[in-house]
């Protein structure tokens, strides 16, 4: 496949200076800066850079104390013009869906990755809309910042350099941070015990069948079911069916980057000539006119990336999945919704075998802005679709992009035994706020900027949180991929608090939530799930630029736990003048609305209260796919 290369598109390009780290480097000519970082900055200002040179940040560390040299860079999108960007892309998917599946010979995998490139990619036009004119013909400095991060890799730079590349007088410098420390997501400190106690005899029983079923020969089965990844479900429903008789095998993506066997028909100028007229009025609704040529180029080579991946993908699955003529076979995965998920369907197809999926935790029935999201919903590539609830299975089932059967199961027993995990011990904790404070450097779901966030959990801890009567846990989120290189700045409002302590252990917050009384958190994501299904007083703030309740969920847990509106007037008053209550007299109000409760977790966490959702699932499976 040929593509439009960045020359063709721009009709030239410019050479970025890229400089390691320096002792001896001089920045005193530099009065115009990009940098996320309080430690690099530190060092440019020690190498020269005038303390009166203008900082370009998105960084809340670096906005933090209103320093009027260092701007923020996201300060256009207030919340109308993110309304306005938000918007307008459900229309947007569905219009370039339907216009590249148009094309003939695009299969609808190859169709949804293109679609997929289209979405990524609306942050790259969230970042290119920060920039002005003046940023692609004046002098530009870019400091990034290398470090330890997660597994997606460095994820704390915007890619500056590559918007502003046609610049003549852009420099780049590369800063190593020192004393260098980043963790991810842990169960060390969680005993055996605990872990067993929430997993459950049947993800013992799965292990096991997992790594004996490995030794047994082919010929004493004639079902299999292949598990590329897991999730609570799954594994239950693993378990049950090995219980049944059906071998389940574990399978990994091999690399086929060197030795890459598909073949991906694909008309490349029709292609470019319905895709690229879509993304070039979309970038010139947001982009200066100086960025735009260049931003449109930025797709075309993020698209040829994305194609090029799906193929290498595709190939190391067909390799990963050894068809076996004598078994009936079919796929169990988890979280599907994406280019991988989208190869495995591609393969899964071209054998014949079912792709089947389960949904992983509560958020699409709860949010009122996963409308975004539909072309990443499980269902538009799995061929069949287990849910915990009635809810989410009708969302779903409804939406543009669905492909799948869809089987409503309930929820998995390692999250309805939550309210069975309750410590012997009388001295618990009182109060723990679960923080879903995640920083997204970019274009979310989210009405607002990373800065404004950062100041409303900030205002939330100082107006609220460290006023109470009350111990008061700040349980972090558990953040795997580093999003900035400093420590969030709010923190240090924990740690001056009297009354309040901080947990910023990476431990995810199921394994925890026996050793308090009280549970706060925000936004509708699937955080909420665990906590709620624990059936200990849950108060939840509605945010209504992050992550909001639909008007209907709204309804039903204002009935069913303890509410508060981030919009309503004197809302820390009143949410501060509610958690000042004895704890038991909080807990007294919950159970007034136990009742309540039952419908709400009935209609939107689990449709079955008392479990079995695996046995329900193994035994469409066998009747359905494995027969």
């Amino acid at each position: 496949m040929i593509l439009p290369t960045l020359t063709h598109l721009t009709g030239g390009t410019g050479l970025s200076k890229i400089t390691q780290n320096s002792d001896i480097i001089d920045l005193s000519n530099h009065d115009t800066v990009f940098c996320d970082s309080i430690q690099a900055l530190d060092w440019a200002y020690r190498n020269g850079l005038p303390k009166m040179a203008i900082i370009k940040s998105n960084a809340p560390s670096l906005l933090w104390k209103k320093n009027p040299n260092i701007h923020n860079i996201e300060e256009r999108w207030n919340v109308e013009e993110l309304k306005k960007f938000q918007n307008t892309i459900p229309k947007l998917s569905i219009e370039a869906f339907d216009a590249v599946y148009s094309i003939s010979g695009i299969e609808r995998e190859m169709a949804l990755v293109i679609l997929y490139s289209i979405y990524s990619f609306q942050k790259v036009i969230y970042k290119a809309a920060c920039l002005s004119d003046d940023d692609f013909t004046r002098p530009r400095l870019f400091i990034y910042v290398d470090g330890k991060t997660g597994a997606a890799g460095n994820i704390m730079n915007t890619p500056w350099d590559e918007f502003l590349q046609s610049n003549p007088l852009f420099s780049k410098i590369i800063y190593t941070l020192k004393d260098d420390d980043w963790k991810i997501l842990t169960t060390q400190g969680v005993s055996y015990l605990k872990r067993f106690k929430l997993a459950g005899i049947e993800t013992t029983i799965y292990r096991l069948a997992m790594k004996f079923m490995k030794k047994i020969p082919d010929w004493v089965f004639t079902k299999e079911v292949l598990i590329p990844n897991e999730n609570e479900l799954n594994i239950e429903i693993a378990s049950s069916l090995s219980l049944r008789g059906v071998k389940i095998s574990k399978i990994q993506l091999e690399d086929a980057s060197e030795n890459n066997n598909i073949v991906l028909n694909i008309n490349t100028s029709k292609l470019y000539e319905i895709v690229l007229p879509i993304i070039r009025t979309r970038v010139k609704q947001f982009v200066a006119p100086s960025a735009v040529d260049l931003t449109v180029s930025m797709f075309v080579i993020h698209l040829e990336k994305q194609i090029k991946q799906f193929g290498i993908l595709a190939a190391g699955w067909d390799k990963a999945i050894l068809v076996n003529k004598r078994l009936k076979q079919s796929v169990l995965a988890n979280a599907i919704g994406n280019i991988n998920g989208l190869a495995l369907s591609y393969v899964c197809k071209n054998n014949n075998i079912p792709l089947i999926c389960s949904q992983h935790g509560i958020t699409g029935e709860i949010s009122r802005m996963h409308n975004l999201l539909h072309p990443f919903f499980d269902n538009t590539v799995a061929d069949a679709m287990f849910f915990f609830n009635s809810k989410f299975l009708n969302i779903s089932k409804n939406i543009y992009y669905n492909k799948s059967r869809n089987y409503m199961v309930g929820m998995p027993l390692r999250m309805i035994r939550m309210r069975f995990d309750r410590t012997i011990s009388k001295q618990l904790e009182e109060i723990v706020y679960i923080s879903t404070n995640l920083y997204s450097t970019g274009f979310s779901l989210s009405l607002k900027t990373d800065y404004i966030q950062a100041r409303s959990e900030q205002d939330l801890i100082l107006e609220v949180l460290s006023k109470l009567p009350h111990k008061v846990c700040y349980k972090t989120y558990p953040e795997d991929n580093r999003r900035y290189a400093d420590v969030d700045p709010v923190l240090d409002d924990v740690k001056r608090a009297e009354n309040m302590e901080l947990f910023s252990n990476k431990i995810d917050m199921r394994y925890l939530l026996y050793k308090y009384k009280i549970f706060i958190t925000t936004g509708a994501t699937s955080t909420l799930g665990w906590p709620i299904m624990s059936d200990k007083p849950v108060v939840f703030i509605n945010q209504k630029y992050r992550y909001p309740l639909t008007s209907e969920a709204y309804d039903s847990f204002s009935k069913g736990i303890f509410v508060f509106n981030d919009s309503d007037q004197d809302f820390h008053r009143k949410l501060r003048s509610f958690l000042s209550q004895p704890i038991d007299k909080i807990e007294r109000l919950w159970d007034e609305k136990k009742e309540a409760r039952k419908n709400m977790v009935r209609n939107y966490f689990s449709t079955y209260k008392d479990g079995g959702a695996g046995k329900r699932a193994a035994k469409i499976i066998l009747r359905e796919y494995l027969n």
